[in-house]
């Protein structure tokens, strides 16, 4: 399918399907669902910490993932909103679903100087143009939601309007103004948010202007391919591609910058998620044979593991296919830690605001997609070494699956003593992103003197293979040192 062919495809899909976002998708399976836990005796205030991320981590906790909050890992997150209160077309609010989880999440997160705000959504267009195209409404939703904040003592509010049509464009930009003017008066420090399209098809949000107006647009920069695709493909492909499509990560990214001059106000949302079809064939891009279904990241992950993950080095992700007997097959797509690696990446050279993530708690136990998140945005005390004149460090393939090849060594000559002493001590090392090394090859002092490379298999100094993930190869000759980044993808 060309680049042409594709965008109509995926035009007609909105247009004669009925398709929803996966934030409305979720929060429909899982409406009802409660959680009984004891709520804590008091409020904890949100503690000032060191800025040690260099850009925002802003992450959608559902209200169904229970007690996930115990699992998150607070120093690389700046931002969590709860979802999701409903917000009314006349402006009142629905009960807060598992109060006591928000009320935990808030204390834990606070004690980590993490702010903690609460989401509030509307995904009915006919209730979103009735809600915002009334002053009335308009006023008492900002009444309604500032009380709700200041009564649980949150810091600020997000809001998720999906798909509204072009009739609200400028009342939604009055209502984000009052919204942001009303928090900040009365909560200084509050951040208000929106949640925007990756792709604006009914012309509804004034990118310049929401972002003037408020702290963030969190753009939801994934359901490329969605459940309801006629061929199953990557959820959040990085680039534009005859195969995928003109739609991409990229695509949004300058979709944004053109009509959006404040771009420090641009959050790049990504996937925990994956998307499992029916298929009619195991061929990349198959047509599928039903709806597709939501993974979290853990599921998605397990069992890419036991079917064995591919990468599709057009859309930058990953994914695999299974085959069901008596059924037939089945492919999943979803994000890693290199892709999403390179997701963050694109975004600090697109000098955005931060990363967001839908949703947290989606990895479980993991901790891939965090160490991934610590490579990006956070001082691991790892630091790329100045190039040395007489050092050589480079490794590839890179990212590599099964083995890649390291090679080391001196790029002029040198004057060596006839004392072994006298000759530079060698290091190879690889570390993880913690800093923990995981890897080390013994080298011959000798080696220096030539160019030399050894073989890296995944596998640390046990035998036992590693995660996928991002690792760093430390060459050390005496005083000189260099590092280079490895991926290893599994």
């Amino acid at each position: 399918m060309n680049s042409l062919l594709g965008t109509l495809f995926i035009i007609q899909s909105f247009l004669f399907f009925d398709y929803k976002g996966i934030h409305e998708v979720e929060w429909k399976i899982h409406q009802g669902e409660v959680f009984t836990i004891p709520s804590p005796e008091g409020v904890t205030y949100r503690k000032e910490r060191k800025r040690e991320l260099r850009k925002d981590v802003y992450g959608y906790y559902p209200y169904w993932m229970g007690t996930a909050y115990n699992n998150l890992q607070y120093d690389l997150l700046s931002h969590i909103a709860y979802f999701s209160v409903e917000l009314h077309g006349d402006g009142s609010l629905g009960a807060i679903p598992n109060l006591s989880l928000l009320q935990n999440l808030r204390n834990v997160a606070h004690s980590h100087g993490v702010s903690v705000l609460i989401t509030a959504t509307q995904f009915d267009d006919i209730i979103i143009t009735s809600l915002l195209n009334s002053a009335a409404a308009r006023s008492n939703a900002v009444t309604n939601l500032l009380n709700l904040a200041l009564t649980h003592s949150l810091d600020g509010i997000s809001i998720d309007f999906e798909f509204p049509d072009n009739t609200v464009k400028d009342s939604l930009t009055v209502f984000m103004t009052e919204l942001t003017d009303t928090f900040h008066a009365h909560i200084p420090v509050a951040h208000v948010s929106i949640a925007t399209p990756a792709v604006d098809w009914g012309n509804a949000f004034d990118y310049d202007e929401l972002a003037l107006h408020t702290d963030g647009l969190f753009i939801m920069a994934y359901n490329y391919y969605w459940s309801g695709s006629s061929y199953a493909g990557p959820v959040s492909p990085l680039l534009s591609s005859t195969l995928w499509g003109t739609y991409s990560v990229m695509w949004t990214i300058n979709n944004y910058i053109q009509y959006g001059i404040y771009r420090d106000k641009f959050i790049l949302g990504c996937p925990y998620y994956g998307l499992r079809w029916p298929t009619e064939n195991d061929s990349i891009k198959s047509p599928t044979r039903g709806a597709g279904g939501a993974l979290t990241y853990t599921r998605a992950a397990d069992s890419a593991a036991v079917y064995g993950k591919l990468w599709d080095d057009t859309s930058k992700t990953v994914w695999y296919k299974n085959y069901i007997p008596g059924d037939g097959w089945y492919q999943s797509w979803f994000d890693d830690s290199l892709s999403l690696r390179m997701k963050y990446q694109v975004l600090i050279d697109s000098n955005l605001c931060g990363a967001g993530i839908w949703a947290l708690g989606y990895d479980g136990t993991k901790i891939e997609l965090w160490d991934a998140l610590r490579d990006a945005f956070y001082y691991t005390g790892i630091k790329e070494i100045a190039r040395n004149k007489c050092t050589i460090l480079k490794v590839y393939p890179n990212p590599f699956r099964e083995k890649t090849v390291i090679e080391f060594g001196s790029s002029g000559v040198l004057e060596l003593n006839s004392q072994l002493s006298n000759f530079p001590t060698l290091q190879l090392t690889i570390y993880d992103v913690s800093g923990r090394e995981v890897r080390q090859f013994l080298l011959s002092p000798f080696d220096f003197s030539l160019s030399t490379t050894v073989e890296w298999d995944g596998k640390d100094n046990d035998g036992k293979l590693l995660p996928s993930g991002i690792y760093f190869c430390t060459f050390t000759s005496g005083e000189n040192k260099k590092t280079q980044k490895v991926h290893f993808i599994r």
